[in-house]
């Protein structure tokens, strides 16, 4: 059915044939209901022509002048030609019909036939009949309405339940397709690189899971339609042929008017609600923004800026919005006009065909019907084409900013794992360039011995992050390697080496939860003791044990129920729980107080002596309790040493310890 629409997203099919069980049986349902509502047409008709017969004198359309279908069938004549003789020979006030020398004279036939011809209808018209006949013609007439009328009954009872089927399995398999795209978008997105969303807004791709999705699941509506229209107008078709064939062929001039109108609004629909997506993804994207950062605004008082901000975005959603309606406005009333011009050419002719006495009453009545339910395949067909150009262009926008989008490779078929791994880390000439062209890293090497640590430091962009950033394999260096236990980080599988590493990141992000889902989120499995355990060493089981519900306890989007010190032991405590050989700390314990700083030094301190740890140090006293100290600057490694090593040999870092310790220096150094 869907190779009908020319430039059919194959993906999309693929994506429908994958819920063919469903969506067959809906459509058995849709088919079904088509019928059904077709059989309508010839049981209007019947029921009509009963009421006609239930009359005391039969009405029919055909029977415009009296005697006229008497005349006709005993001279074998067309009925129009019976009227006009009797027109242009009117019989007198005693007679129905005109005088044998007329009928002979007319006809050119001998007048002895045509006294005979006179005499058998006198005869017929003397077997007229009787009161009691018309009675039981009557009364045949009521019982064939009553059993036509639970016939339709039978029929729309029929049509519940194919309504209910369709609508039950079709729905099924809109929103089975839209669940499992939404699966396979979220699993896609969780194996993207980094640079993926740096380069786009959070609240765009939320908008790629949430808006397009919900239109993409509308493809099902184009097979039901596609179906449903086209099968009720084709059976309407039929009936006319059957009842009229020449009103059926005229009818069908006007299929290729309405074809014309739907293909030319096609692409520039599919265009216009392309527009329509890529504005909601902007409106969405800011609408997140404004609302995770509501602290930010309200502290420099910029409502009024961001509600600017918003409200020319929603303005430009409503054109672009706008500007799809335009389109659509124009095709719909135009398949309508068509559709009445039909309609109206053909009961135009219907009054001619009455006139020449070949239709009846009940004929005209089911033809109206039939060309009613035609009309309604072709708005069908037009809701197909507006909702074909809007799942195509969400279609188009899921595929090409997610699942066409490249992933990280991070896990290949010839990608190994270390049975013993101890956690030594080495820069071996490390060079990084971002995408952008930005010079980030340059040859820089150190390495860190099991149970060592590293401290970083250096001012802001220096490459400190960087580093970070290589060491969990968000990137891949330009040039060098990144060597773990002697093995170049791109030969081991991305899961299991990152599964070696406990970080902890200087902003605190902790998920809606409560605190023991959190403290499990790089380690399921762990249990109440573990998790009680790196809480104690992370000092965070005190505030915990204070909660009303304990481990139990709901934290609020983004932890916002905890403050900031809470939220950092929990963090640490989340890096302990899946006991790393490697620690990443980003300045872990800047954002605790000065008894809770010195309470998780400690317990750093003995963790890392089993550990290899890497600081991102901010403060010089946090660098000067590590075991090594990289200074970094412009992504250059200017020194590499000790405390003690570096502070004697009197260069970068010796001057920036002096200036702290004489006070001109701050203790964050970047």
């Amino acid at each position: 059915m869907l190779k009908v629409f020319k430039g059919f997203d194959p993906r999309l099919a693929a994506e429908l044939r994958s819920q063919k069980r469903s969506i067959i049986k809906g459509l058995i349902c849709v088919g079904i209901g088509a019928v059904l509502t077709a059989a309508t047409i010839p049981l209007t008709e019947r029921a009509i022509r009963a009421i006609g017969d239930a009359a005391p004198v039969r009405t029919d359309v055909r029977s415009s002048a009296p005697g006229e279908d008497a005349l006709a069938e005993q001279f074998g004549i067309s009925v129009v030609r019976a009227r006009e003789i009797i027109a242009q020979h009117p019989p007198d006030v005693r007679a129905t019909l005109p005088s044998a020398k007329a009928i002979s004279e007319e006809l050119g036939i001998p007048l002895a036939d045509a006294e005979s011809g006179l005499d058998q209808i006198t005869t017929m018209a003397a077997q007229r009949e009787s009161a009691d006949e018309a009675s039981a013609r009557q009364n045949d007439a009521i019982r064939t309405l009553g059993i036509i009328c639970l016939i339709v009954v039978g029929v729309f009872g029929l049509k519940y339940f194919a309504t209910r089927g369709q609508t039950y399995y079709l729905s099924r398999a809109a929103l089975r397709l839209a669940s499992e795209l939404r699966i396979r978008l979220y699993d896609k997105l969780q194996r993207m690189p980094v640079t993926y969303f740096n380069e786009r807004r959070t609240g765009s791709i939320q908008s790629v899971l949430t808006n397009d999705v919900n239109v993409y699941q509308n493809a099902v509506n184009i097979i039901r339609d596609s179906i449903d229209g086209p099968f009720k107008a084709l059976a309407a078709l039929i009936t006319i042929f059957v009842i009229q064939w020449q009103l059926a062929i005229v009818a069908m001039l006007f299929i290729p008017v309405l074809a014309w109108f739907v293909q030319r609004n096609g692409r520039r629909m599919r265009e216009a609600q392309s527009k329509v997506q890529e504005s909601l993804a902007v409106l969405t994207g800011v609408s997140q923004e404004a609302l995770s950062g509501a602290r930010v605004v309200k502290a420099f008082a910029a409502e009024g800026r961001m509600a600017k901000i918003y409200n020319d975005l929603v303005e430009k959603t409503f054109a672009s919005q706008i500007s799809a309606v335009r389109r659509y406005s124009k095709l719909r009333p135009i398949v309508e006009l068509v559709g009445a011009v039909s309609l109206a050419t053909i009961l135009y002719i219907c009054g001619y065909m009455a006139k020449a006495g070949t239709l009846q009453i009940s004929e005209i009545v089911a033809l109206t019907l039939a060309l009613d339910i035609i009309n309604q395949g072709a708005r069908a067909l037009s809701n197909v084409n507006n909702t074909y150009n809007t799942v195509q262009a969400a279609a188009q926008r899921i595929y090409t900013q997610i699942l066409d989008a490249p992933e990280e490779v991070v896990d290949d078929p010839g990608q190994r794992t270390l049975p013993e791994p101890v956690g030594r880390v080495e820069f071996e000439n490390v060079s990084f360039t971002y995408p952008d062209g930005t010079v980030a890293l340059k040859n820089v090497s150190f390495v860190i011995e099991p149970g060592t640590s590293l401290a970083l430091v250096g001012p802001s962009g220096a490459g400190k992050s960087t580093i970070a950033d290589l060491l969990l394999r968000f990137y891949d260096p330009s040039g060098g390697r990144v060597l773990f236990d002697g093995v170049d980080i791109r030969e081991l599988k991305g899961q299991w080496y990152r599964a070696q590493i406990g970080v902890v990141p200087q902003q605190t992000f902790l998920f809606a939860g409560s605190i023991a889902d959190n403290l499990r989120l790089g380690l399921p499995e762990a249990t109440d003791g573990q998790i009680h355990a790196a809480a104690r060493a992370a000092h965070a089981d005190a505030f915990i044990s204070q909660t009303p519900e304990g481990y139990e306890t709901q934290l609020g989007e983004r932890g916002v129920r905890l403050s900031g010190g809470e939220g950092q032991r929990l963090a640490i405590a989340r890096a302990l729980v899946r006991e790393p050989k490697v620690l990443l700390l980003d300045e872990a314990t800047s954002n605790l107080d000065a008894q809770s700083e010195r309470i998780v030094t400690e317990a750093l301190g003995e963790i890392m002596q089993s550990r290899t740890t890497l600081f991102i140090a901010h403060r010089l006293t946090t660098a000067s309790r590590a075991t090594k100290i990289l200074v970094v600057r412009r992504g250059e490694a200017l020194e590499y040493g000790s405390h003690e090593e570096l502070t004697a040999k009197d260069g970068a870092y010796a001057g920036m310890y002096k200036a702290f310790t004489s006070g001109v220096l701050d203790d964050d150094v970047g």
